[in-house]
Formats: structure tokens, C-alpha cells, sequence
């Protein structure tokens, strides 16, 4: 390779390797909150893979939000575990699609004598909701997270429970950060 036609070969490898970094590198902020406890997170745009989970808690009397450190930690566990199996939910829930709710009759069939499905996908909502798209816009994202903490700490709450122990908390929140960004259906 001669003098000349190493300069434009190096400016292009210097230019790719700031293209794969800066595209690599591009973060955006995750931020939701309910009437008790809000969310920050970093999200990796290109992965919608959720990092650093801050949960907060509401001190009713000041109307402070101050650090809840155990929330945080368990919010963040549960995420980890989760994750592993978030590019396989679309694969998951494709394979259910004609029965999701396990009731031994087609969701089409349920849909028909009046199960819900508001957003007319041919899923059933109830379905879309155990999966974590609270919303039921196809895909998990702040909006659920949002309405994930709105239900915070409810009793048998309709929304959230992901974990199934009739209670909205962190382990539903990292269940749901885990998943952040799935399209579901």
C-alpha cells in the first residue's frame, strides 16, 4: 500500500470505528413514574436492554421521593434474570396465539363470545397483559412502565402483577425492565 492510499484507508477505518462506537454507544433515559414510586434507568437504544434501575419511593408526609435501595436491588435482579429470555418472547407468544389463555378454546373463539380484545389484534388483552404490554401498543416500553407503578403496592391489582404474587412490586418492575423494548405479538 502506497502513501496515498493509506490516508483515505485510514480516515474510513477511523471513521467506521467512531460510526460502530457512537452507534454502539447511544443511550437514552428511561424515566416513569406512579403516585408511590417513580423509575429512572439508562436504556441502550440499540437493544432496549435496560441498565442502572433506580426505583424511588414517595414520603407522603413531605411529598419527597428518596432512594429506595432495596427496591432498586431487587427491581435489578429480577431484570437480570429476565433478560436472558427477552429475544425469545415474540417466539413464546406466537406459539400461544391460539390459545393464550390456556381455557382449551381457540382466542378466537373466546374473542367471539366476548373475551376482550380492545385493541382488535385477535390477541386477548388479558393475554397481552401477563406478558407485561399494559398498554397494548405490541411492544413493552415506559408507558407500561408507567402504568406498572400506578398500580404499586395494590392488592390483587388489574394491571402488573407479573409475578403472580397478587401484589404490584419490584420483582414485577424487573420482570417488565427485563422485557423492556419485546415486541410481544
Amino acid at each position: 500500500m502506497n502513501k496515498k492510499s493509506i490516508i483515505p484507508f485510514t480516515t474510513a477505518l477511523l471513521a467506521g470505528a467512531f460510526v460502530a462506537e457512537y452507534s454502539l454507544g447511544v443511550t437514552d433515559t428511561l424515566a416513569a413514574s406512579g403516585n408511590k414510586r417513580r423509575v429512572a434507568a439508562t436504556v441502550e437504544t440499540t437493544t432496549a436492554t435496560v441498565r442502572e434501575p433506580v426505583v424511588e419511593k414517595k414520603i407522603e408526609n413531605t411529598e419527597t421521593w428518596v432512594v429506595d435501595t432495596n427496591e432498586s436491588i431487587n427491581a435489578e435482579l429480577d431484570m437480570l434474570m429476565e433478560e436472558p429470555f427477552k429475544p425469545y418472547i415474540p417466539l413464546a407468544t406466537a406459539l400461544v396465539s391460539n390459545d393464550c389463555n390456556d381455557n382449551l378454546i381457540d382466542d378466537s373463539d373466546d374473542i367471539e363470545f366476548g373475551e376482550m380484545d380492545f385493541d382488535n389484534d385477535g390477541i386477548l388483552d388479558v393475554c397481552e397483559y401477563r406478558m407485561g404490554d399494559l398498554n397494548l401498543n405490541g411492544v413493552i416500553d415506559a408507558q407500561d412502565v408507567s402504568i406498572l407503578l400506578g398500580w404499586w403496592g395494590v392488592p390483587n391489582p388489574v394491571f402488573g402483577d407479573l409475578d403472580n404474587d397478587n401484589v404490584v412490586g419490584p420483582r414485577d418492575l424487573g420482570v417488565l425492565l427485563g422485557r423492556f423494548g419485546a415486541v410481544m405479538w
